[in-house]
């Protein structure tokens, strides 16, 4: 899902002008060759993008709005469907065992909103059974390919689909994709500790035995790996 040199251009006129393109990447703190590249092939990471608006002290999604591809984005906190997938696994036990010893859990206690494998739990909150076979149907992506993004970067036209299908908020698909943060996608302060706090003790048991049986799942399959290495 890239954004094309014309509107790229035009958007760099309207909030840099005069500005070249190594100075917009040591605002972006970007490879210079990245940006360069990029803008000259008409081929711009809409990530690209908001680390430019970042740099230039601009609201990232109030720029993404400005493209076609993004016109449709509102600020949003994740829906309670999806607020797992958001808490790192040690965050989400700290959590537990704050509520098991009647004590709050603040929203520093949780650790970053996106960490490794951030997407495939995502993705788990939104699958229903039927989502693997939706995602090759509508944008043509085998599984296996799937599977690849989800264990690296997630594509933006593949989470926004996953979005829609889940009735996600649109911009948790950016988030997620790593394009924006938590705050600039207009998350509510605390929205992730409120959670934890909050959802019936059973529900948060429940997602936490869940997590746990496929972190488990993981590492035995580390350990088969390293250990045919070995």
């Amino acid at each position: 899902m890239k954004l094309g040199r014309a509107e790229i251009q035009s958007w760099l006129d309207a909030v840099a002008p005069g500005t070249g393109l190594v100075r917009l990447a040591q605002l972006a703190e970007l490879p210079r060759l990245r940006v360069t590249q990029q803008v000259s092939r008409g081929s711009v990471a809409p990530s690209t993008a908001s680390a430019i608006a970042r740099g230039l002290g601009l609201n990232p999604l109030t720029e993404l709005r400005r493209f076609e591809q993004f016109t449709n984005l509102t600020p949003a906190t994740p829906s309670p469907d999806e607020m797992p997938a958001y808490l790192p696994t040690p965050g989400l036990l700290q959590a537990v065992v704050h509520r098991l010893n009647s004590e709050h859990t603040h929203e520093s206690d949780l650790g970053d909103e996106t960490y490794e494998h951030a997407a495939m739990y995502w993705f788990a909150c939104a699958d229903d059974g039927n989502l693997r076979a939706h995602i090759q149907q509508e944008l043509g992506i085998a599984q296996p390919t799937l599977w690849k993004m989800l264990r690296t970067r997630l594509r933006e036209d593949v989470s926004l689909e996953i979005a829609r299908y889940a009735s996600f908020p649109l911009v948790s698909a950016l988030v997620v994709s790593g394009v924006l943060t938590g705050a600039e996608a207009g998350w509510e302060p605390e929205c992730r500790s409120r959670w934890v706090n909050t959802v019936p003790l059973g529900q948060l048991l429940a997602v936490t035995e869940k997590r746990l049986h496929e972190v488990g799942k993981q590492v035995r399959n580390l350990e088969t790996f390293e250990n045919h290495l070995g």
